[in-house]
């Protein structure tokens, strides 16, 4: 069981502090996007507003000093290449919130691009002639030749009360950087998704036993049974790849909280046909079919990124290449790990009908929270853990 809480993920962190605004670019093969992220707070001070700021802003306290409020950081950002300005084309406003502070942000699109440079000058001077102790902060957050993917803290320019316009640098890329980039995303998206870890650890877990004469027998050679392993892994890459593709490129469909939920249905089903092999042969079929689901659920990733808008055959092609290597590397530790420990009075006890148990519980907690979109508030310690 130790094996299982080696493989759980690390959360994230966010960026976001008090006095800081910041500025988000989004750089694609055709067009460059950017986000300004301000506080409500912020806001009030550079514009003598009264938006409340108890976090509870709403949009009819926004509509009648959007126009101001756009004005203002219109006349506060600058973006231009060898003294050629490009227009800012205003796309929408959005709202979040964080620990300590309402921001609103702004998207806009720059115009007059006729290619994508390889630098732009920035001056982004919004609450600094106002706040001495204010920074604003820019950052690319999508660059697909660069392998940068919703980065939110690699910070790439920074503005204080006495900066000057500045340089950002886009020359930095190519495919072969981005198509890297892309795979390495797939390799650590296998390991941080707990889910997709438990379904293959499920299908492996009986990989070093035999059943023999209504009993466990363990197996006899180390190299067969590796690469029937690998073989399994395999074919469920094959399947997540083909929903993965249909998925991404909008031909298929399928809303998340289904998706997820067949996903967690799938470990509650391998965990039980370690102990009582309901399918005998048809395993494969099996692994199959939650094999499409899973893709369906790797191609969220991919939407949430926005990895497939540029460039989508090697994005694909990268990010399951990506998922195949990290699930050989878990294989290639944990197998070898089982194959040891296979005595079968230990091992079927131990590994397997406690894994079982445990795959089973946590699959059907999860199916229960996703079908059902509700919160169970139970097993708090494995809820922290996952």
């Amino acid at each position: 069981m130790a094996i299982l809480f080696c493989l759980l993920p690390i959360l994230n962190v966010t960026a976001h502090a008090p006095e800081q605004s910041y500025l988000y670019f989004q750089v694609y093969d055709q067009a460059i996007e950017t986000r300004a992220e301000i506080t409500v707070k912020d806001l009030n001070k550079a514009l003598n507003l009264n938006l409340p700021t108890n976090k509870k802003v709403q949009k009819q306290d926004i509509e009648p000093h959007l126009s101001e409020i756009r004005d203002y950081l219109e006349e506060n950002l600058t973006i231009s290449n060898n003294q050629q300005e490009y227009p800012l084309i205003y796309q929408g406003y959005g709202q979040f919130k964080t620990g300590f502070a309402h921001y609103l942000t702004f998207d806009y699109r720059l115009d007059n691009l006729e290619e994508i440079p390889e630098t732009l000058d920035v001056d982004y001077r919004v609450l600094l002639d106002i706040k001495p102790k204010h920074k604003n902060f820019v950052m690319i957050e999508h660059n697909w030749k660069t392998g940068t993917f919703a980065n939110e803290s690699s910070i790439s320019l920074t503005f204080t009360p006495n900066s000057s316009p500045q340089t950002l640098d886009l020359s930095s890329s190519s495919l072969w950087r981005g198509f890297t980039s892309v795979v390495k995303l797939g390799f650590l998206h296998i390991w941080e998704g707990t889910d997709h870890i438990l379904f293959l650890i499920a299908l492996i877990l009986p990989s070093v036993l035999r059943r023999e004469n209504l009993g466990w027998e363990p197996v006899k050679n180390f190299r067969p049974a590796f690469f029937h392993v690998i073989k399994i892994a395999t074919a469920f890459t094959i399947a997540h790849s083909v929903t993965l593709a249909l998925a991404t490129l909008q031909i298929i469909e399928i809303p998340s909280r289904i998706v997820e939920s067949i996903i967690a249905l799938s470990i509650a089903i391998a965990a039980v046909d370690i102990v009582y092999p309901i399918f005998g042969k048809r395993i494969w079929l099996i692994i199959f079919g939650f094999g499409l689901f899973h893709g369906f659920g790797f191609a969220n990733i991919l939407a949430e990124l926005g990895i497939a808008r540029d460039h989508a055959f090697l994005s694909l092609f990268g990010f399951n290449l990506g998922i195949e290597l990290g699930q050989i590397a878990i294989i290639a530790i944990i197998f070898p790990l089982l194959y040891l420990c296979r005595q079968p009075k230990i091992y079927s006890r131990f590994f397997v009908q406690s894994g079982a148990a445990f795959m089973f519980i946590v699959g059907i907690y999860w199916f229960i929270e996703r079908a059902f979109d509700v919160d169970l508030h139970l097993f708090g310690f494995v809820k922290q853990i996952f």
